[in-house]
């Protein structure tokens, strides 16, 4: 009989030995105030921000934390890569903290792991910063929307809009580190009602030779009397490709951005059998293969997440009130057993409606973002129906008919982004 995968604290332990990713939150301090920002008044799913910074302090607990766990655990002649990756607010504004927690890791002398750094920044303090960035490689996502006008929801606290400064510093550091550019900077861009799919991929493309992920509004944790501010700024991504008149140029050359291909490659990889995406899904599976999963991350399976406030959660992408455990003064606060049963207790409310679920092998959502998890009753809004599924599976075998060429794309070309 099928059943949710249950964690223990040997798989929390062993996630932690394994981690892939630790992310700060470097401060709450932001220098722009955008109007669809998951911090602002449109979700009601984050602490309330008070301009704080993370005190050094709490990082380095975290780091000697995580860091005595690797020893203590060492695999002989094994040197695992780690990405730290630094978060905001804007987390340019606070590069201090940053150069002190880098300065701290390398000084650390760790022989069994590499330290590898990222951020995603909205690039008004870039020209300042970018000599630094270049020179720790930094892995860099520029948040920006497209051109002026598709910016204009990132303005500043005046109200002026952030693209011209935004564009200015970006080809600076363009023009300053090329070959840093081309090989370790990327750009995010928001879909919204002020732009579309095709001039995002056009306005990069001709300015930076890039190609953006693109990503919606997200739909969880909406203030209810912000629902209809956000129905009017979201753009569904499937209908902005379809009304461009390079739809299936945009397709083809953009395939796992699209909707259909995305999809698509999600529908192979999962129910091939041979895809896993660490070894504790390796071992559950071959020990029982009537073990579902959600789309929820098993607890720092890809990252781990620290708060200005000291919070410890799975990612940055939850609500604060989900924390696994807390980096106070003195001591880190990680009980293994208390954050399996945690991440146990959530998973058990959504168990009957996973059995039945015809999505139940290729479940896309995370239950954190279910709007009431807290409830004793929730309504997955992924669920359906096994008829439902099988019409899924009848458009995705009838894609793949159309388009032959994406089955060797997928499992050839294509890799998730963990």
């Amino acid at each position: 009989m099928n059943k949710l995968v249950q964690v223990n604290e040997k798989i929390v332990f062993s996630n932690l030995i394994h981690l892939k990713h630790i992310v700060f939150e470097v401060t709450e301090k932001c220098n722009l105030n955008c109007k669809y920002c998951a911090l602002s008044d449109l979700y009601k799913t984050y602490d309330v921000r008070k301009n704080r910074d993370l005190p050094f302090h709490k990082a380095k607990l975290m780091i000697d934390h995580l860091i005595d766990l690797w020893i203590d655990n060492h695999q002989q002649d094994t040197v695992f890569p780690v990405a730290v990756g630094f978060y905001g607010g804007e987390p340019l504004m606070n590069v201090p903290l940053i150069r002190k927690i880098i300065e701290y890791l390398e000084q650390s002398k760790i022989t069994c792991r590499k330290f590898h750094y990222s951020m995603t920044t909205n690039a008004m303090l870039l020209n300042q910063h970018m000599d630094f960035l270049a020179e720790k490689d930094f892995a860099l996502t520029i948040s920006l929307d497209g051109d002026e006008k598709a910016q204009s929801y990132r303005m500043n606290h005046s109200g002026k809009n952030s693209f011209n400064q935004v564009f200015r510093n970006v080809k600076l550091l363009q023009d300053k580190y090329p070959d840093y550019f081309n090989k370790s900077v990327g750009f995010i861009s928001i879909l919204h009602n002020r732009n579309d799919v095709e001039p995002i991929y056009h306005f990069f493309e001709t300015n930076f030779n890039k190609e953006p992920k693109i990503s919606t509004l997200s739909d969880s944790g909406i203030n209810e009397d912000k629902k209809e501010v956000f129905q009017k700024m979201f753009q569904n991504k499937s209908m902005s490709i379809r009304k461009s008149k390079r739809c299936e140029e945009i397709l083809s050359k953009h395939f796992l951005e699209s909707p259909n291909g995305y999809k698509l490659s999600k529908y192979l990889y999962n129910l091939s059998g041979n895809i896993f995406y660490n070894y504790n899904e390796l071992i559950l599976s071959k020990l029982n293969n009537d073990i579902l999963y959600t789309g929820t991350c098993l607890p720092f399976a890809k990252k781990l997440f620290v708060a200005v406030n000291g919070k410890i959660l799975p990612c940055e992408r939850i609500d604060h009130d989900f924390a696994l455990g807390f980096v106070h003064d003195d001591f880190v606060e990680l009980d293994y057993q208390h954050v399996a049963d945690r991440h146990n207790y959530y998973l058990s409310k959504c168990t009957h409606q996973c059995i039945s679920c015809g999505h139940n092998k290729l479940c896309p959502q995370c239950i954190y973002q279910i709007d009431d998890i807290r409830n004793e009753s929730l309504d997955c809004k992924d669920y359906c129906t096994e008829d439902d599924a099988e019409k899924e599976k009848y458009f995705i075998f009838d894609y793949l008919c159309r388009h032959p060429e994406y089955y060797e794309k997928v499992l050839n070309e294509i890799t998730f982004r963990l």
